[in-house]
């Protein structure tokens, strides 16, 4: 060890989060870590919204032969069933929460293919239970304590999300982001405590002194007129009768809610505000229709995408490669449908039986509908010119 580069002793995992505690104004502290974290509205939504429109996108299998792309059968089975555990939907939604949580996502190989090359179960786990120590140079893995070696040497799967150089994890969101979101806590458990506790909601000063039975007979008798009915109150002349209304800088926890939201949303997974109800900076973007909107929503969303596409296709062997089908999330009208289903067929792009199982129709039998563009029995027939000998 020199003095100018002393050796690293060891180096906690990024999605370990560290202990951030920030304090409240009644001396409690909140600690943010991705459990706590994910009871912030935002990150909920943020979280639960792309992991839920990105898992929804069907993984498809393909090898190319010279120049053709040709679809894999039957679809592989860390495509078709990844785990004993999660069905492959839940699967790849827990791949990405990871990813959006911690920064990293974990897993134990349960099952290799024939040559033990290629993995065909990955059970997933939860990156609290796994810790990263480095000292003197070396990297140990531990999943509870119990040390494990990296897949392909060992039987540990690990991919990093937000990965910077020279660092093997993955930064974490929640821990990087931890102050924003704990502002948004500590306004969240502010604003219950204020519903909660309460306060006097009106000032009674009646006219000459009361003794205490008197006072809380008085004080009894108005709530129980006050208190679900919409009767009139009467009152002595004497008697005056004063609402206490709430301080507005004590309501101002609804503001300080919604920016951390705001910057939760924009700022920290990138996305749309307006898409949870808010906006940034009190603007927001209005698209022509709806097939625009999603387009922008999923421009944003292209890394995780790629990422997610990348991660699968390294479990494959060989030429064989994953496209996540992006067109399945695009929602359009019946008409706009049909509109893109004319075009490629006019450019044959497509043929008449693959459009069928694209709406659920059954396929015509005549092999024609299974050639690209339009059959030529299905085509208008050319105006008769001229005049008839």
């Amino acid at each position: 060890m020199s003095l100018l580069f002393p050796s690293r002793t060891e180096e906690r995992a990024t999605y370990r989060i560290p202990n951030e505690f920030l304090l409240r104004g009644d001396g409690k502290r909140i600690h943010v870590n991705a459990d706590s974290a994910m009871r912030q509205d935002a990150v909920w939504g943020c979280v639960t919204r792309i992991s839920q429109d990105l898992a929804q996108l069907p993984p498809d299998a393909f090898y190319r032969v010279g120049g053709t792309k040709r679809e894999v059968s039957p679809t592989p089975q860390i495509i078709a069933a990844p785990s004993v555990n999660a069905k492959p939907l839940d699967w790849r939604y827990q791949v990405l929460a990871s990813w959006l949580t911690a920064g990293n996502a974990w897993g134990l190989v349960t099952q290799t293919d024939r040559t033990m090359e290629f993995a065909q179960r990955i059970e997933l786990l939860s990156p609290s239970d796994v810790r990263v120590d480095q000292t003197s140079g070396r990297t140990r893995y531990y999943v509870n304590n119990v040390e494990h070696d990296l897949w392909p040497l060992g039987d540990l799967w690990h991919e990093p999300a937000y990965t910077m150089p020279g660092h093997t994890l993955g930064l974490s969101p929640i821990a990087y982001h931890a102050a924003s979101i704990g502002i948004g806590l500590t306004a969240q458990r502010y604003g219950a405590d204020f519903l909660e506790a309460g306060g006097p909601t009106a000032l009674v000063q009646p006219e000459g002194q009361l003794d205490e039975p008197q006072a809380i007979k008085l004080k009894n008798r108005l709530m129980n007129l006050t208190r679900g009915t919409r009767e009139p109150l009467v009152l002595p002349a004497s008697t005056k009768y004063t609402p206490i209304q709430i301080n507005p800088a004590e309501s101002q926890f609804l503001d300080t809610m919604r920016y951390s939201s705001e910057q939760i949303i924009g700022r920290v997974y990138l996305e749309d505000p307006a898409d949870y109800g808010l906006s940034l900076g009190g603007k927001g973007i209005t698209y022509a229709n709806r097939v625009d909107a999603d387009l922008a929503r999923f421009k944003r969303r292209q890394f995780w995408v790629t990422k997610l596409q990348s991660v699968l296709t390294d479990l494959l062997p060989g030429p064989q490669f994953v496209k996540l089908n992006t067109n399945a999330a695009l929602m359009m009208t019946p008409k706009e449908r049909h509109e893109v289903h004319a075009l490629r067929l006019k450019s044959e792009a497509t043929f008449v039986n693959e459009v069928r199982d694209i709406e659920d129709e059954p396929r015509f039998d005549d092999p024609k509908f299974d050639q690209p563009g339009i059959p030529d029995l299905l085509k208008p027939s050319a105006p008769v010119t001229g005049e008839t000998q």
